[in-house]
């Protein structure tokens, strides 16, 4: 088996004639927990779109498992990454267990309707993330906190290998963000690779075995959380000057500013 869920050589993308991601490459292990940051604009999230194939690749290479990207079909594409944006919207209110039944939908062949063992995987996704009494609910009568849930319940369906999070935790409150990253750590145990971009530094340096800083779509630097997140890196990504102190369990640096 390919030690490398995920390997990107020379990627770089434009809008138009606008570059934002520029030559970047990394690999991101098999089982890894792997964090992606940067300030806003740096091109995290054109990065993870890149990854699973939303948006094309003009250039550079993108392997998954070790086979190139656009080698994989579609189907084939959904059965090894979920991907979950930062925002999910839902004109049409099913209820949670159906949203979560979307998930089986590359298992399913064309017109097919979910059978017996579909179910059983939504219900069992919905469990995982805690969801599981709230199956029956309208999705849009859900806190944002619960339709974040059930929204990585629906990722899980799929049973993938590889899970890409855009910003998960962006909208929601601490509780919810702790319990979110709590499944995630959980799965990551279990061998799920996860892909994790954020905002919140300090939460996912937690998780992450290594962290990709991205700076004006580039590839600043790329390593374990430890010797990442030092005054210099901070200032020199942020443009401000943080104070760098160790989590009382974990050890990883923790960042905090003056106003």
């Amino acid at each position: 088996m390919n030690s490398y869920a995920i390997e990107i050589s020379s990627l770089s993308f434009s809008y138009d004639k606008t570059k934002v991601i520029d030559n970047i490459s990394f690999n991101v292990s098999v089982a890894e927990f792997f964090g992606i940051i940067g300030p806003n604009g740096s091109g995290k999230s054109t990065l993870l779109k890149l990854i699973c194939g939303i948006l094309p690749t003009p250039s550079g290479t993108v392997k998954i498992l070790g086979q190139a990207l656009e080698e994989l079909t579609n189907i084939e594409r959904a059965r090894i990454m979920s991907y979950v944006p930062q925002e999910s919207y839902f004109s049409l209110n099913f209820t949670a267990l159906e949203i979560v039944l979307f998930g089986r939908h590359p298992y399913l062949p064309l017109f097919a309707r979910p059978q017996k063992y579909d179910y059983e995987v939504a219900l069992n996704a919905l469990d995982t993330v805690g969801a599981l009494a709230l199956k029956d609910r309208k999705i849009n009568e859900l806190s944002s906190g619960e339709r974040q849930r059930v929204v990585l319940a629906r990722a899980l369906a799929s049973q993938p290998k590889i899970l890409l999070l855009d910003e998960p935790t962006t909208f929601l409150d601490i509780k919810y963000q702790v319990e979110i990253l709590r499944i995630l750590k959980k799965l990551n145990k279990h061998g799920l690779t996860i892909i994790f971009l954020a905002h919140e530094i300090n939460l996912v340096s937690l998780l992450a075995q290594r962290l990709l800083i991205l700076k004006d779509g580039k590839n600043f630097a790329c390593d374990t959380p430890q010797k990442l997140l030092n005054k210099e890196t901070i200032e020199a990504v942020y443009k401000i000057t943080p104070h760098i102190i160790p989590h009382p369990t974990y050890k990883v640096p923790q960042i905090l500013f003056d106003l």
